[in-house]
């Protein structure tokens, strides 16, 4: 019963969070202002907005006008929810619930306003940084590892931007960099980015190969970035000590 709470409960923060990323590019109040369908603009009633059951017992459909409503809703809600109930699994400490509530809640407003939109916008990720970065100094006591990651994190973004001069990467990598870096600390900041840019050649690739796009198109970055910081925030004391002696360190 626990696990079905906890993915209830996050299946609905999931909702409100795809609210989030999908009001602030239109300028809108994601707090104020009834959900309403993007077609019809009819206004939605409760029964419309139960998570996960609304979108399949409407089979993906606008009650109103029959239209077609995004999967990214039904996704968002999931996603959350799963990674609600993989908490119970990981989180050990309140502080430690509290930062990965953090990490789910920023990580997933700007996976969706990324995928959406192609861009990182600053007045998402900068207070991403404050706060994780803020409660990952308690949990982990180390802000000498926290403020390297974040310099090398976002060092790494800054130098790719100065040199292509913003064709290879943008502003806002450079801030997810250093949002990597402060989760993490150094030296698990390297890993994080390592992962990405090998998941990310692998999306691409399958993408390349399964639909139009060419090794020229452009990919939401932030969606590789954040799944892989998770990842190597997760398992990564794991996967780096395998490596370390696995090259013999």
């Amino acid at each position: 019963m626990l696990y079905v709470l906890l993915f209830v409960l996050g299946a609905a923060w999931g909702s409100f969070l795809n609210v989030i990323a999908c009001r602030i590019p239109e300028g809108r109040s994601f707090v104020r202002g009834r959900s309403m369908c993007a077609h019809c603009g009819a206004q939605l009633r409760w029964h419309d907005l139960i998570p996960v059951a609304s979108w399949l017992l409407l089979w993906g459909k606008c009650r109103y006008c029959g239209t077609h409503v995004s999967i990214q809703y039904l996704l968002s809600e999931l996603g959350v929810g799963a990674l609600a109930v993989f908490g119970a699994f990981v989180v050990t400490t309140p502080v430690h619930a509290l930062i990965y509530g953090a990490v789910v809640s920023f990580f997933t407003v700007l996976f969706i306003y990324d995928l959406r939109t192609y861009i990182v916008p600053d007045s998402i990720a900068i207070p991403a940084i404050v706060v994780i970065g803020g409660l990952n100094v308690v949990m982990v006591s180390d802000s000498a590892s926290l403020l390297l990651g974040g310099a090398f994190g976002g060092a790494w973004f800054l130098v790719q931007f100065l040199l292509s001069r913003g064709r290879w990467v943008g502003g806002g990598d450079v801030r997810l960099g250093v949002l990597m870096g402060v989760l993490l600390g150094h030296p698990l900041v390297w890993l994080g980015l390592g992962l990405a840019y090998v998941g990310g050649s692998a999306v691409a690739a399958v993408l390349v190969a399964t639909t139009r796009l060419t090794l020229k198109s452009r990919l939401p970055f932030a969606t590789l970035l954040l799944p892989a910081a998770f990842a190597a925030w997760v398992f990564g004391e794991g996967l780096w000590n395998w490596y370390r002696a696995f090259i013999g360190l």
